[in-house]
């Protein structure tokens, strides 16, 4: 033992000259292991709130009445009726707005006294003027202070504010100001009742109207299910950045054994067993792992944070989730970091067998024929991941796998890189350059490629996730945008107030400007067993030709109101439904009926099943379904004048515009996906330091070769040069494996992954024109990164580049 002792404190004692070799060791495990952390840290939060909310819906802990139509309304006289009979039910207004920056909101109107002494929150510290209540941290993230007022896209302003901690992304106003606000008059969203009994329950299911239902509070929609896809597409950014950290950790350990090979070289004279400096490196390496826990722990923590608002949104804008995520206390992000980081910790020591240089110094291996081997191996299993891809993506039928291919697809890159990389490099050596430094820099490359490719890795593997994430991110906003061009083809929406259905119709065909009036009807049920809503849009095919279809059988249209319907692409995939059979739909509060399949259409985003059925069909089968409103196709240039014709008689709220719901569509399609372009970009950030990190280091063993130009009249602006164009070109090569094993991720996230998670696809659009300012913003970041320990090692001293120290 004690000799293991000495050879650590001998090996360690390094780095008291070089502190800054044991900063990019610790940074490497940091980075990379904060970013998982943080990631982590948010999903187990947000699947210990979901499992709350089941439990709580099993036991009964909290029950609520809301209408079967999807997005639909109650009366307010059924609150005031149940609050006569004693039952302290309170009513929920909810309202989704635009701030005056495009920015989308959650209003929920309340009644505050009792829903914020719930929550235990005092008053002493909000102002009595206070008109809304705000959580803290997302009152941070909008920039926003106590006493703000909160101007609306429409010119009204919310507030002033009063922050409160652990609200969530909603903004809680009195209920009668939100109705103000939005129109709704004399209508709630639903009712909030606390523990029932069994008897109790019955005498309110059987006074309820016939729109209406009790359910268990989170009984309609099974958070851990619909989301689950959103948490595992961040986990596996989460853990490509681990992996890209991974790298430069594995480079700062490379090059400090690299540097003290030769004091290992002594040891080992002394009479140092390999075993004893063996453990004198895990042990070092350990250590490093015990100080970077508790920092990566914080970090993470930090950045658990500072996406919990944005998160939260989304979740709450997709999916419907209504608690509140935080941040409790450090026991997860410490857990979770010692997991990370310890496992982070026996990686890097495994790859140390790979690396040709260290191995030898450390003994591992001495055969030369075995480390010849080694790029063959590798190109070889790369090869053999490619085609179990090819195999296995067919077959795939859940998230969990869908994901884990897309990781296989990267490490077989990884695995085919260096033998690329030597390819490459050793074709160009034979292109005649002119001058005696454009022969040495071709005659050097491949050596330089062996001491750069791991760094060159991780660039390549950072920029395959950011084109792959670009394909993504840039087919669903054409998707989107060509999807909204198509479904939400009328010019305004309106919804006038329950109950006048009659009055609006005729109102409505008394407008000559009005060209065509398609009535909307819609209420929840399930599809061929998939949860979802049905709804009729008119008498006549034509009110149902924008619709974007898939597939559909021949004289779709007649078919339609002979007993037929139309579903979205969700419901045929989860279903597995095939045009022409029949299909069930019930649990709508009447008998179970069945359609014939005539069409499926496109519905991107939407996480349930739908489908249409004839005005004719919703009547025989589901009796008086109340009108929810009406889509108008107006005269070109009279939208304006009936728009404001309208608000005569209606709230801007239930007037609508096209042009508005597609600038909410895309706000929220941008805020959707603003956690996954800051990871991205952090990923990218840390491949940049590994780069660094990697030409700090691994220049080591090139000292005396630099030194020997040097001295033979090469100045230090053409030594620099010649580095610079080197790493260019093996960055070059790196990147052009790097783009197609991008476009190769995208095509899965799109098309395996895309369709396995949320049950619809979408065209995958390449985005050519993107890839050139991409790769020119990443080569300049790496020119950048390399360019000061190139500097630093060109200008070094020729007697000390001889002495090999820089």
């Amino acid at each position: 033992m004690i000799e293991w002792r000495w050879a650590q404190l001998t090996l360690t004692s390094h780095y008291r000259r070089h502190p800054w070799q044991l900063l990019f060791l610790l940074l490497g495990l940091v980075l990379g292991a904060s970013l998982m952390v943080g990631v982590e840290t948010i999903n187990q939060e947000a699947k210990a709130r979901y499992a709350l909310s089941e439990q709580q819906a099993q036991a009964g802990a909290g029950w609520q009445i809301e209408p079967r139509q999807r997005e639909g309304y109650l009366p307010q006289s059924l609150w005031v009726s149940l609050r006569r009979q004693g039952i302290d039910a309170s009513p929920v207004l909810n309202a989704k707005l635009i701030d005056a920056q495009h920015r989308p909101l959650l209003i929920r109107g309340i009644d505050p006294l009792a829903y914020l002494a719930q929550l235990g929150t005092g008053n002493a510290t909000e102002p009595e003027s206070s008109r809304a209540w705000v959580d803290r941290q997302f009152a941070n993230s909008r920039g926003w202070q106590q006493g703000t007022q909160v101007e609306l896209d429409s010119g009204a302003t919310i507030g002033p504010i009063a922050l409160v901690p652990d609200l969530g992304p909603w903004i809680l106003m009195d209920i009668a100001d939100v109705a103000s606000l939005t129109g709704s008059q004399d209508r709630v969203s639903y009712l909030t009742l606390p523990t029932l009994a069994a008897t109790t329950r019955t005498e309110i299911r059987q006074q309820l109207p016939a729109d209406a239902t009790l359910k268990a509070q989170g009984e309609a929609t099974q958070f851990g299910q619909l989301s689950q896809s959103f948490h595992l597409n961040l986990t596996a950014l989460a853990l490509m950045a681990l992996a890209v950290s991974l790298f430069l950790a594995f480079n700062a350990l490379r090059f400090s054994l690299s540097q003290r090979a030769p004091l290992i070289a002594q040891l080992r004279s002394l009479g140092v067993s390999q075993r004893a400096i063996m453990t004198a490196v895990i042990v070092e390496l350990m250590l490093v792992g015990v100080l970077a826990v508790p920092i990566s722990a914080v970090l993470g923590s930090y950045f658990a944070s500072a996406w919990i608002p944005q998160v939260q949104m989304t979740l709450a804008s997709l999916y419907g989730f209504e608690d509140q995520l935080s941040v409790q206390s450090l026991w997860i992000p410490l857990l979770l970091s010692a997991l990370v980081t310890f496992g982070a910790v026996m990686l890097v020591l495994l790859s140390l067998y790979f690396d040709p240089k260290v191995a030898l110094s450390l003994g591992i291996r001495t055969r030369q024929r075995q480390q010849q081997q080694q790029g063959r191996w590798l190109l070889g299993l790369g090869l053999i991941l490619l085609l179990a891809l090819v195999v296995l993506a067919p077959r795939v039928n859940s998230t969990a796998a869908a994901l884990s291919l897309c990781g296989l697809l990267l490490f077989a890159g990884a695995a085919i890189t260096p033998s690329w990389l030597q390819a490459c490099c050793r074709a160009v050596a034979t292109l005649p350059l002119p001058g005696v430094m454009g022969r040495w820099i071709m005659a050097d490359l491949d050596e330089q490629q062996r001491t750069t490719r791991v760094a060159m890795i991780a660039i390549m593997l950072a920029l395959a996730a950011a084109v792959g994430m670009r394909m993504v991110v840039g087919s669903f906003e054409l998707a989107l945008t060509g999807y909204l061009n198509q479904r939400i083809s009328a010019d305004l929406y309106v919804r006038p107030p329950p109950g006048e259905h009659s009055a609006w119709l005729q109102r409505l065909n008394q407008m000559p400007e009005i060209t065509r009036i398609t009535p909307f009807q819609h209420q929840r049920a399930r599809i061929a067993g998939v949860p979802g809503s049905i709804a009729s849009l008119g008498d006549s095919g034509e009110h149902y030709g924008h619709l974007p279809l898939k597939t559909a059988l021949p004289q779709w249209q007649s078919r339609l109101f002979e007993g037929g319907c139309l579903v979205n692409e969700r419901s045929e995939l989860m279903a597995g439904l095939t045009l022409g059979q029949a299909i069930s739909i019930d649990d709508s509060g009447h008998p179970e009926f069945q359609c014939q399949l005539v069409g499926v259409f496109y519905d991107y985003g939407n996480l349930n099943a739908q489908s249409f059925i004839s005005p004719a069909m919703m009547q025989a089968q589901l009796g008086d379904v109340p009108f929810a409103g009406y889509s108008l196709n107006v005269q070109q240039g009279q939208i304006d004048a009936v728009y404001q014709r309208l608000l005569q008689w209606l709230s801007p709220s239930q007037v609508i515009q096209r042009k508005n719901i597609r600038a909410i569509a895309t706000t929220m399609f941008h805020q959707t996906f603003a956690v996954t372009t800051a990871l991205n970009v952090l990923t990218l950030m840390v491949a940049a330091v590994g780069l660094f990190a990697a030409l700090s280091s691994v220049e080591h063993h090139r000292l005396n070769q630099l030194a020997t130009l040097m001295a033979l009249g090469v100045s230090r602006t053409q030594l620099l040069l010649a580095q610079l164009a080197q790493l260019l070109i093996i960055a070059v090569f790196a990147l052009v494996v790097a783009l197609p094993l991008g476009v190769g991720l995208g095509y899965l996230l799109l098309q395996l992954v895309n369709r396995v998670a949320f049950g619809w696809t979408m065209p995958v659009h390449w985005l050519v024109g993107d890839w050139p300012g991409l790769l020119a913003s990443l080569l300049l970041a790496l020119a950048l990164a390399a360019l000061w320990p190139l500097w630093r090692l060109s200008n070094s001293p020729i007697s000390k580049l001889l002495k090999g120290v820089t």
